[in-house]
């Protein structure tokens, strides 16, 4: 930090600036603090801020920002791209950037990298399900904060496939981290800050680069012509950075499998010792104790109190000294915090983790589907059930994503078909003896494996690669209900519906059953770190640890029967269905559960699906074709912080039955006749593709 001068604003908008942080290569960037809380305000300097064109990318970026936030990306808190000069404000990070700290401290042991892999990950597969891509990941556009990595400068993002007319691209990369289409001058995609976040990853488990260091020249031949060295790479992490690393974009993982090969989400930890080596967490702490000091001088406005983050967020995001980039996106939902006594999941040579059937490693689909299943897709095949199923709403096909989004299972009365999002053909058919189906089903997260509650009872899991079929909890009540895998993959929910029998967690590995709800139930949906279950029935909608089996949360019962009827998607966010509207529940801050989104007159909500994050919700309201008396339910998208409905298209979307691909890209929906599923963007519901 270096004080003001006489050149430089003392206020810009709400914002009391006290220091100079630095300067980028669109203007300077300044501690701020204004009545609730601490931010990085960055001042556009005055060549661009007379140029209309750049005033208005500047506000089309902003308004893709304000659609995305999370813990392990900064937030954008206020903008004014109109200002003189025009500026915008971020949540600022109280730590030093990957490079300093890997500098000062060393490489960073197997765990830390870990944990640090974990939120860059979640972080990009959350802006990635936006459509948006950094273009420059690298160190030093990583800080190091208590709760973990917080990823900076997305002020070279560009929304995905989006025209921008005859503007010219804008070049990016840092050699060392740029991948090998980058260096050849082709289009970046999410795949380009894959290969980055390898980089990364090596650097801060070596303390160089996967291609060493030298003349920009020389770094890039290397990226093109030889292989990354990772010979000082845990054995552990080898694999899955060497993926990363590929040359060709197409081999290397999403943001979303490499979360999952991890052991999926991970909450911000609670001080920087929960997660970092002790002289790393030192430099980090003493980053965050000279902010403190600066903004609690005489006459600074009053903080909030440690650990309290602007507008209602938990998560400590003080200002701190290094981070100098406009941050233009948000990352990935609220996970809770990382504590140091939890668990880690143990894994088993080869990476898989233990007593989780059908490994960590993953699937690749349709690749790894066993040939009974392939052999026995038609060839022609029309959406299952369409022309056998009753017209009743309850009775019809159900969608389902799996895992990496390239396959979308839909149920059929004998047996589920699973259709290629790319081609549009069928690539399996699950049918064989297959029991009557209750619900729609599940997905394990390695993709392996598809479960579903029958009405006959138990539980039915299906092994994609294997063909092999096993079945659970055969000896309880009937009918079964909803079922969920857990996000590790070892544990399957289920709900007996109407039997009043309860909810129950079952062992995959061990076929144990055990009770974690009393009572009559259905809908069962985890938490991403697997930490809480949530289930809802005729009495109440509950929320349970599911390592204690205490209840945390209990409110009114969800007034939809559907499996969408109930979402999860952080820990202390649970999102259900009320004859009231959408109800918002933050399970940590003690408020009674709100109603955010209220439809109009006698309409009613009859489905929900939250992407990604849990910054918005996708809703069916019931509805009926005026001519012909039809179900004809309408598609909708709300904001899930404040419950307004999000502008989507010029004419309503009307579909049965809705699926989020698991990045968030994509909605799927059955056509009102149940002839076709379209396929659509997620903000403006326009129809990208249609199957059958």
């Amino acid at each position: 930090m270096r004080p003001l001068t006489t050149g430089d604003p003392r206020e810009l908008g709400p914002y009391r600036l006290s220091a100079l942080l630095g300067a980028g290569g669109l203007g300077r960037v300044y501690l701020g603090t204004a009545p609730d809380g601490t931010a990085a305000v960055k001042a556009v300097r005055a060549e661009y801020a007379y140029d209309p064109g750049f005033r208005e990318r500047f506000a089309r970026e902003l308004d893709l920002a304000r659609q995305v936030r999370g813990d392990f990306t900064p937030r954008v808190l206020d903008a004014d791209p109109a200002g003189t000069p025009p500026w915008m404000a971020t949540e600022y990070v109280a730590g030093p950037t990957l490079h300093d700290l890997v500098r000062q401290a060393g490489p960073l042991p197997e765990d830390a990298a870990r944990f640090l892999a974990r939120g860059i990950a979640a972080a990009l597969a959350r802006v990635h399900g936006q459509g948006i891509v950094h273009h420059d990941l690298k160190p030093g556009n990583v800080m190091a904060s208590p709760a973990g990595p917080q990823v900076i400068d997305f002020g070279v993002a560009r929304a995905l496939e989006q025209d921008r007319g005859d503007e010219e691209p804008t070049a990016a990369g840092t050699p060392g981290y740029m991948a090998p289409e980058q260096v050849e001058g082709a289009a970046t995609t999410a795949a380009t800050d894959v290969f980055a976040l390898g980089g990364v990853l090596v650097y801060v488990l070596t303390g160089t680069g996967p291609f060493s260091d030298g003349h920009p020249a020389a770094v890039l031949y290397r990226i093109t012509h030889q292989e990354p060295a990772l010979d000082g790479v845990p054995e552990g992490l080898r694999g899955l950075i060497a993926d990363c690393l590929s040359r060709e974009p197409g081999a290397r993982p999403t943001a979303a499998r490499i979360l999952q090969q991890l052991g999926g989400a991970v909450h911000p930890a609670e001080h920087a010792r929960a997660w970092l080596p002790e002289r790393a967490a030192a430099l980090v702490d003493a980053a965050a104790e000279e902010t403190r000091q600066d903004t609690a001088r005489p006459g600074a406005p009053a903080r909030r109190p440690a650990g309290e983050a602007p507008r209602g967020r938990r998560r400590l995001l003080a200002a701190g000294a290094g981070a100098l980039a406009l941050t233009l996106t948000a990352g990935v939902g609220a996970w809770a915090a990382l504590r140091a006594d939890t668990p880690r999941t143990q894994e088993a040579p080869g990476g898989e983790a233990e007593g989780a059937p059908g490994g960590a490693g993953g699937c690749d689909l349709p690749a790894d589907l066993a040939p009974e299943y392939t052999e026995a897709a038609r060839p022609d095949p029309r959406v299952p059930g369409a022309d056998t199923h009753d017209q009743d709403v309850h009775s019809y096909p159900s969608l389902t994503f799996l895992q990496g989004g390239d396959l979308l299972a839909l149920t059929h009365p004998e047996g589920v078909a699973l259709w290629d999002t790319e081609t549009g053909k069928e690539a399996a058919y699950i049918g064989a003896d297959l029991p009557d189906f209750a619900q729609t089903p599940v997905n394990s997260p390695d993709g392996c494996r598809l479960g579903y509650a029958s009405e006959e009872g138990g539980v039915h899991v299906f092994d994609l690669r294997t063909g092999e079929h096993t079945g659970y909890a055969e000896d309880l009540p009937l009918p079964a209900g909803a079922v969920a895998f857990s996000p590790d993959g070892t544990t399957l929910a289920l709900a007996e519906g109407a039997t009043g029998g309860g909810a129950h967690l079952i062992d995959l590995a061990g076929g144990k059953a055990t009770t974690v709800v009393e009572g009559a139930t259905q809908l069962p949906a985890h938490s991403p770190d697997g930490a809480r279950l949530a289930v809802t029935g005729p009495e109440a909608t509950a929320v349970v640890d599911t390592a204690t089996g205490d209840e945390v949360f209990r409110g009114p019962a969800a007034t939809a029967s559907s499996p969408n009827a109930l979402a999860l998607p952080a820990p202390d966010l649970l999102f259900y269905l009320h004859e009231e509207g959408i109800v918002r529940a933050d399970l940590s801050s003690g408020e009674e559960p709100r109603v955010i989104a209220p439809p109009d007159a006698e309409d009613r909500f009859g489905e929900i699906a939250v992407p990604p994050g849990g910054d918005r919700i996708h809703a069916l309201i019931d509805g009926y074709d005026d001519e012909t008396g039809d179900y004809r339910p309408e598609l909708t998208v709300w904001d899930a912080d404040t419950g307004d409905r999000l502008p989507a298209g010029e004419d309503p979307r009307y579909v049965r039955g809705i699926a989020v691909h698991p990045e968030g890209t994509v909605v799927a929906g059955l056509n009102p006749e149940g002839t076709s599923v379209l396929l659509l963007d997620p903000e403006t519901l326009d129809a990208t593709a249609e199957l059958g």
